[in-house]
């Protein structure tokens, strides 16, 4: 007699093998139901992503807009304020430029006053120069007139002196000669004098030959008494 083969273990075989069925496909649609939704939450995490990433992108380009503005202000206000600084330095250099050229103009006025007032003072003393040296060219020129008419005077004296010694000298040879000669002529008239011989008082021709020896002797005498008075003239003349 066979033995009979149990069937629950088939019936639990079949059981399991339904319930993995079912489990599998349960698996299977709870698995796709689990990737639709991951992929939609994969699609809903990439839109809140790229929405995120579009909002920080939108955030970062208003801050960049925010950044660039704020650099465009402060750019401007730099610009501003450098411009208003290069305004500020070419006023304050254009006044320095204008004080230094008033003072530079000052300065050349002060200057040239000064150059002025020097040339009219070396003008003054090179005239008050010209005129002390005129005068002592002057003083100069008279005291050598001076001194040379005093020289002129002095040889004039000297010569005058010398000329009158010469004549003092002339007239006193001449004077010697004329003494000389006088003393020659009158030794020779003295001794052209006659003398009386002694006659007899009863000589007729006595009385006569007296006169005659007389009148001689007297014209000698006068000629002598001539020359010493011509002498004597000349001796006293000047």
């Amino acid at each position: 007699m066979k033995r009979s083969v149990p069937v629950w273990p088939f019936i639990i075989a079949i059981l399991l093998i339904g319930i993995a069925l079912l489990g599998l496909r349960g698996c299977k649609e709870s698995a796709a139901e689990d990737l639709d939704g991951a992929r939609e939450q994969a699609v809903a995490d990439l839109d809140a992503a790229r929405l995120a990433a579009e909002e920080k992108a939108a955030a970062q380009a208003a801050e960049a807009a925010r950044l660039a503005a704020e650099q465009a202000r402060l750019a401007a206000e730099a610009a501003a304020a450098e411009e208003a600084r290069l305004r500020k330095a070419e006023a304050a250099a254009a006044a320095a430029r204008l004080a230094a050229e008033q003072e530079a103009a000052k300065a050349a006025a002060e200057r040239e006053a000064a150059l002025a007032a020097r040339r009219a003072a070396l003008d003054a003393e090179s005239i008050a120069l010209a005129n002390q040296r005129a005068e002592e060219a002057a003083a100069a020129e008279q005291a050598r007139l001076a001194a040379l008419e005093k020289l002129r005077a002095q040889e004039a004296a000297a010569k005058e002196a010398a000329d009158r010694e010469r004549a003092r000298a002339s007239a006193l040879k001449t004077a010697e000669e004329r003494e000389a000669a006088l003393a020659r002529a009158t030794a020779e008239l003295e001794a052209n004098l006659r003398n009386r011989q002694i006659l007899f008082t009863d000589y007729k021709r006595r009385s006569h030959y007296y006169k005659s020896i007389d009148l001689t002797n007297a014209e000698i005498r006068a000629e002598i008494d001539r020359l010493r008075a011509e002498a004597a003239a000349d001796t006293l003349a000047p």
